[in-house]
Formats: C-alpha cells, structure tokens, sequence
C-alpha cells in the first residue's frame, strides 16, 4: 500500500536505515508528508520535563541524518519527543499528525522457549490509530541463507483488523 502521510521512528543506530527506506517506500502522492519521530525516554527518577541538553543535541543529528538520508526534497518533517517510554507518546504523535501507517523497527526478544518482541512494537500493534509497519532488526548471531543479517518486515497491521 502506499500513503501520503507516513511517520517513523528513529533511534540514533543502525536500525533507522532500514526504518527510513520502508517509509521512503511507503509514500505516495503530490501532498505527501514524512515526519521523523525521535524520543527520548526519561528515566523515572528525573522529571519528564528535565532537559538533557546532550541528549537534545543528538536527538537533532539523528533527525537530520534521518531527513538527509531519504532524499526527499520538502514534505519531510522531523520532532523530538520525551516521554517515560516510546509506545504510548507515538500514538498520541499518530493522533496529532494524523499518520496514515507509522513505521518503527521492532526487537526480537527471545526467552529459553519463545521469541517475542519488544513491548514498544507489542502497544503500537495493539493500540496504534493507524496502520504500523515494523521492521525486524537483525538477531544476532543468525544469518539468512544468503550469508546477509536476516532483516526484514515483521508485521503490518492497520485499523481494518
């Protein structure tokens, strides 16, 4: 599907490039719109309004590296955002910006007799305004039969579910 108002989640690591590429990929049509969201969480010992001139600072190399690395000639948009954790302050970001899909990477967690994903991608899969797309980082120590890290789409899911 394609989607004239994308949003996506970007960390500061080596994630974001396969981030970015799915939502460059991901857009459509002669309004669209890309914003880059990136957060940073707040330990609950500080105030959530505490300022972390370091963190802001790299906050905004991770957004332009981001808005450099699609491409694009206008429509794209960056944000930092501080919140107690990722999933909750990008639905209401979704909400806001009236996202169409929002794309963010998404953990592969294994235990002794499961593998899940981080509980980030698990609230935006549940609680999302939206469709979401999430890419799989590369587990370590697992290679595709190609020899390549295995990273891929994970899941999509949009509000017709």
């Amino acid at each position: 599907m394609k989607y004239s108002r994308v949003m996506c989640l970007v960390r500061g690591d080596d994630s974001d490039e396969e981030a970015i590429d799915t939502a460059v990929s991901l857009l459509s049509g002669n309004h669209r719109s890309l914003q880059f969201v990136h957060v940073i969480v707040v330990d609950r010992r500080f105030a959530l309004d505490a300022p972390d001139p370091a963190r802001y600072r790299e906050g905004e190399r991770v957004l332009q590296d981001a808005e450099s690395a699609t491409g694009l000639r206008g429509g794209v948009r960056g944000s930092i955002l501080q919140s107690r954790s990722i999933g909750p302050v990008l639905v209401r970001e979704a909400l806001d910006y009236g996202a169409e899909v929002i794309v963010a990477t998404a953990k592969v967690l294994a235990t002794l007799n499961a593998k899940t994903i981080d509980s980030d991608a698990e609230y935006l899969m549940a609680n999302a305004p939206c469709a979401v797309v999430l890419v799989r980082e590369a587990a370590e120590g697992f290679e595709a039969a190609s020899g390549q890290p295995d990273q891929q789409i994970l899941m999509r899911a949009n509000g017709d579910d």
